[in-house]
């Protein structure tokens, strides 16, 4: 074998060596794009379920209001605390008689 074969076989190597890393750099790229991609859907989605929760507590921000709850709360047949349900806190425990 001559210097020739010698150079033509590591040309031939460093070609083939070569050409893998081409498909390597191919597939990385491929599998970088799809992940990208992905993250991006992810990103909407989040997006999207932030958004929601926003609105939920709006909606559960508007739906607390006394002037809401009142007329469901009388139709249960509620009503307002009196001022003799109220207890004082320095006030003596009242006992209960129980048989």
């Amino acid at each position: 074998m001559g210097k020739l074969t010698v150079l033509r076989i590591s040309n031939l190597a460093l070609m083939l060596s070569m050409l893998v890393g081409v498909f390597a750099l191919y597939a990385i790229k491929y599998d970088a794009r799809q992940l990208e991609a992905r993250v991006q859907m992810q990103e909407h989605d989040l997006e999207k379920l932030e958004n929601n929760v926003a609105v939920l507590i709006a909606e559960r921000a508007h739906l607390a209001r006394p002037k809401a709850l009142e007329p469901l709360a009388r139709n249960l047949g509620l009503a307002p605390i009196s001022p003799r349900q109220y207890l004082r806190l320095d006030a003596p425990p009242a006992t209960s008689v129980v048989e």
